[in-house]
Parts: C-alpha cells; structure tokens; sequence
C-alpha cells in the first residue's frame, strides 16, 4: 500500500523535474519562464523529503487500588513522514525577476510536515503482559496508545531535521531550474 505512495511521489517528482528541464532548454526566453512559473504556481505543494519513522509504544497499566495485577503492552509500528513546501497559496507575485541582473528570487512558505502515515501493516504487538485478573487491552486503547504515538512523532518532527531538509531540496530544486534557464543569481526565501 506505502509502496504505491511512494511510486506516486517519485513519479509526481519526476514529472515536474521534466517538465522545468524542458524549460530549461528553451533558453530562458521571457515565455519559457512565464511557462515555468504557471508550471510551478498551479502545483498544490512540493514534496521534498520523506523519512521512515520506527516508533515504540508501550503502556504499564498497573490499575487503580481497586484492581488486582497489572497489564504491559509493547506495539510498534513504521510512519512515513513527508514533508515539503505547501504552495496552495504561492503566485506569480512570489517570484522576483531582474532581467538585467539576471537575477530571480522566490519567496516560499517555511516548509511543513504535508502527511504522516502509519499503515496498519507496519503495526505490530510486540509483547503484551496480563495477570489473571485483568482483562485484555481492548481495540479502542491500542487505538488510542496508536494515536498517543502519533502525536508523540508529530512533536519529535522539529528534532528530526526532515523540515530544514525539505527547505534546502526546494532551494536546490529552484537553483537548478533557474540556473539552467540562465540566471546567474538564484535567491530563495522562505517566510
């Protein structure tokens, strides 16, 4: 199931890195870029990065005075992580041209976290413990231990360098665009 995400990404990539090629070779007239611009302000967003997340969850429900033993669950699971820039609000107004200078500079949003998902093929209970009193842990608290770890990944995100990442491959990216229609200053700015 990740797998053809991951296809589809590559083959989105891909597609607008062809077509920004082909812009390039058209020499950098006023209408090539005018067509690379159109190009990138009609995308929704530029997914840059994606990092595979391993994640452990585990709970020691030791119960309240009432309730005799305790209960242990160990469950893992694999989260992908994309980030990228969203451009649902970029415009041709984001770009700055100096034909003279040959300079351009874009102005991008800070990169974000676009998606975060954790298949159910990748969740698995690794260890469970129960003494004879205590029932089982229920769907709906793995669930909610699932979503727990989901929000403990999402506030890991800062620590995990995939947002200045994704920044520097969209600097990159609009680097080699530009360069290659000519322009011998390329500045990105994000804010």
């Amino acid at each position: 199931m990740m797998k053809g995400r991951l296809h589809t990404v590559s083959v989105i990539l891909l597609l607008c890195i062809l077509t920004l090629m082909q812009g390039c070779s058209r020499g950098g007239s006023d209408k090539a870029l005018r067509q690379e611009i159109e190009s990138i302000t009609s995308m929704k967003e530029l997914g840059l990065v994606e990092y595979r997340v391993r994640k452990i969850i585990k709970a020691d429900d030791q119960g309240e005075w009432y309730k005799i033993g305790d209960r242990k669950i160990l469950l893992s699971c694999t989260a992908y992580l994309k980030a990228g820039v969203d451009l649902s609000s970029f415009s041709a107004e984001d770009i700055s041209v100096d034909r003279s200078e040959k300079k351009i500079t874009v102005t991008l949003p800070h990169a974000r976290l676009l998606s975060l998902s954790i298949p159910p093929s990748e969740i698995r209970q690794e260890f469970d413990q129960v003494t004879l009193l205590r029932s089982e842990f229920s769907a709906k608290e793995r669930n909610a231990l699932l979503r727990q770890g989901e929000r403990q990944i999402r506030a890991s995100v800062p620590s995990l360098g995939i947002l200045p990442k994704a920044e520097e491959n969209a600097r990159k990216f609009f680097e080699s665009t530009f360069y290659g229609m000519g322009f011998t200053t390329v500045e990105v700015v994000f804010q």
